[in-house]
């Protein structure tokens, strides 16, 4: 009598393990939401580094996947997730809002053309069953030409992080935005990148 108890709460025990697993999983994001936020390292103050400069801008992406975390182990496909929106209006967005702050007028006609080219836009985790390790990489390449000259400058950010257990897609969200945004504030603040534009 009692094994038949023990059986049955064993049983329920393992439906309940099952089903709260189950809907764990159907509750996983499909996306990561990518917001860069450039007000954190340039602060309040606006500075008209391009006051009466004008630019065209065109953001192309040459990353041969377009998610921007890919979670993979052993024996299993590797789980994707892309960013929202195309990463393309993303930073084009992030970059035309701070470059206007700054003074430059972003006009399709205008004699300075800035090319921003994705290379490389991910966080690469490697779970294992106890613990996982995330590598993460962006390269961008902005290509400017100023009517006389063409300058090209690249920019990376790259890093590492591991914990234990499964690897949080919320923290793989918060450290691919505060990278991209360390990203994109180095575009914003180059010094040759300031001169060039005339």
């Amino acid at each position: 009598m009692n094994k038949t108890i023990i059986n049955n709460k064993i049983r329920t025990l393992a439906v309940i393990s099952l089903l709260t697993l189950i809907s764990a999983c159907a509750n996983k994001p499909s996306h990561v939401v990518i917001s860069p936020d450039l007000t954190i390292t340039n602060g309040t103050a606006t500075h008209a580094k391009y006051q009466n400069k004008q630019a065209s801008m065109t953001i192309t992406d040459l990353r041969s996947a377009q998610h921007v975390v890919q979670i993979i182990r052993e024996g299993e496909a590797a789980e994707v997730y892309s960013s929202q929106a195309p990463l393309t209006k993303i930073i084009e967005t992030s970059l035309i809002s701070e470059l206007k702050k700054q003074g430059l007028a972003v006009n399709a006609q205008a004699n300075n053309a800035i090319e921003v080219i994705i290379d490389n836009a991910l966080i690469s985790v490697q779970q294992e069953m106890m613990k996982y390790q995330a590598n993460n990489e962006l390269v961008i390449r902005v290509k400017i030409n100023n009517g006389a000259q063409t300058l090209s400058n690249t920019f990376k950010v790259r890093g590492t992080s591991e914990g234990p257990l499964s690897a949080d897609i919320a923290v793989l969200e918060r450290d691919f935005n505060q990278q991209l945004t360390q990203l994109l504030a180095q575009v914003i603040n180059n010094a040759e990148i300031q001169h060039f534009i005339k």
